[in-house]
């Protein structure tokens, strides 16, 4: 009795996980009810949600002290929890940062991709089916929302907030408006499509419809968005998503993150070269402009700063409250990582970025499951995007998931493989709610 009951609480607790884990995606939601309640006003912010997590996760890291971590990138994981507290003296003596500072630029750059330790007390227990219906219901909910804002030309929800904590970034592109629908920036909704679109590839074997109305539905939503990045990662992780779902080959995908990186590069490139300033299309490179002076600004910086900033980072993150100093905005992943914690931190977090995708990749390719590929292709998107933006926090959530998602155990994959090979497909498979279920008891 006593088992089944620790068994139910730990179910129960993964699957609050998750809810938590979604609201951090679609992360102002929670936010434009607040706002919509109080007349503008915000009084909790999304903090909340990662202390919940941590918490919950927390509580079930001394309930279940027997970890799940095979296969996962735990050292890796550990050293750069151990480089962000020995950093904390540099970054506060070297840098003049506050205690609460340090905490908060941590918080906004590292929570969610650091959150796996503790998250491995809920390995696996969370169905896939559950976790998609809930991706599901939340594409459709905000694509509609996006659509109507994409088609009005109206924001419809709120910008920002009374009290000036919230504000929607660049929400609108000319006469246009981005969709942005439940979500802090047309971007953040963008890379939700692409995750969504890619999870639609994936069912399409299982469910044709199903699979096919997520995909068209997401690259819809997406579309109106009107943000380029989203674009751009969108068919990386589409593409990505065939070749997991539909490929052959054991090695399949394994340097495609590479050849988005350089694409990602090429139109940078091809950007500045046919450089235009039309004043209505996506064919504008002047924000492009833009961003390389930025760049350049910061790349200087680091240039002429001391030795040991350079090593352990000169403390500067995209933050208005925190970086008064330096308020042009970063965007770009790994100069990030280098103005915040330095070259060792660039390094450490780079390797666990790889450590993380590649765990993904060999998950999607031993499960098949519909989940794993989406994630997989999600994160393979993420040397591409991070040219263009910071988006640790996107991905670190998506990686979280994938974690609680009960998968299907290899022999009975094997199985049913052997079966339809064998009748034709003809016989019923096991439902992915009662494989994942199976392998817990």
């Amino acid at each position: 009795m006593n088992d089944l009951l620790n068994l139910s609480f730990r179910r129960l607790a993964a699957f609050l996980v998750v809810v938590l884990l979604f609201l951090l995606i679609v992360d102002a939601a929670v936010l434009q009810l607040q706002m919509y309640l109080t007349g503008g006003n915000i009084l909790v912010g999304n903090f909340i949600f990662k202390i919940a997590v941590l918490a919950i996760a927390g509580l079930g890291f001394f309930i279940y002290p027997k970890l799940q971590h095979t296969g996962l990138p735990v050292l890796t994981w550990l050293l750069c929890i151990a480089y962000l507290v020995g950093d904390m003296p540099h970054l506060m003596s070297g840098r003049g940062m506050t205690l609460v500072d340090v905490l908060q630029s941590y918080n906004a750059y590292y929570a969610l991709v650091l959150i796996g330790p503790v998250l491995l007390a809920f390995r696996g227990a969370v169905s896939e089916r559950a976790i998609i219906r809930c991706a599901m219901f939340l594409l459709y909910l905000c694509a509609i929302i996006g659509l109507a804002q994409y088609l009005t030309r109206q924001p419809l929800l709120f910008t920002d907030s009374s009290d000036g904590a919230f504000h929607i970034n660049s929400w609108t592109f000319f006469d246009n408006v981005r969709a942005f629908s439940l979500f802090s920036s047309s971007m953040n909704f963008g890379l939700f499509c692409a995750f969504t679109g890619a999870l639609g590839v994936a069912l399409y074997r299982q469910n044709p419809k199903k699979g096919g109305l997520l995909a068209v539905v997401s690259a819809i939503a997406c579309y109106a968005t009107l943000t380029r990045l989203s674009y751009l990662v969108f068919a990386c992780a589409f593409s990505y998503a065939l070749v997991l779902t539909f490929g052959k080959k054991a090695g399949r995908g394994l340097w495609y993150p590479l050849l988005y990186f350089v694409l990602g590069i090429s139109t940078m490139f091809v950007g500045l070269i046919s450089f235009t300033a039309e004043e209505s299309n996506l064919q504008d490179t002047g924000s492009l402009i833009m961003r390389v002076g930025q760049w350049g600004f910061y790349a200087e910086l680091i240039l002429q700063s001391s030795a040991t900033d350079k090593v352990f980072g000169l403390g500067i993150v995209q933050n208005e409250k925190l970086s008064a100093d330096f308020p042009m905005l970063i965007d770009c992943a790994p100069l990030a990582l280098v103005l915040h914690l330095g070259i060792v931190g660039l390094m450490l977090f780079g390797a666990l970025l790889v450590q993380m995708w590649l765990y993904l990749r060999r998950e999607a390719l031993d499960s098949r499951q519909p989940l794993a590929i989406a994630a997989a292709s999600f994160w393979a998107t993420l040397a591409c995007a991070g040219i263009f933006n910071i988006v640790f926090s996107s991905f670190g959530a998506i990686f979280a998931l994938a974690i609680l998602c009960a998968h299907k155990n290899k022999a009975i994959i094997h199985h049913q493989e052997k079966r339809r090979s064998s009748d034709g497909g003809g016989l019923k498979r096991l439902l992915p709610d009662h494989v994942g279920t199976l392998k817990q008891t």
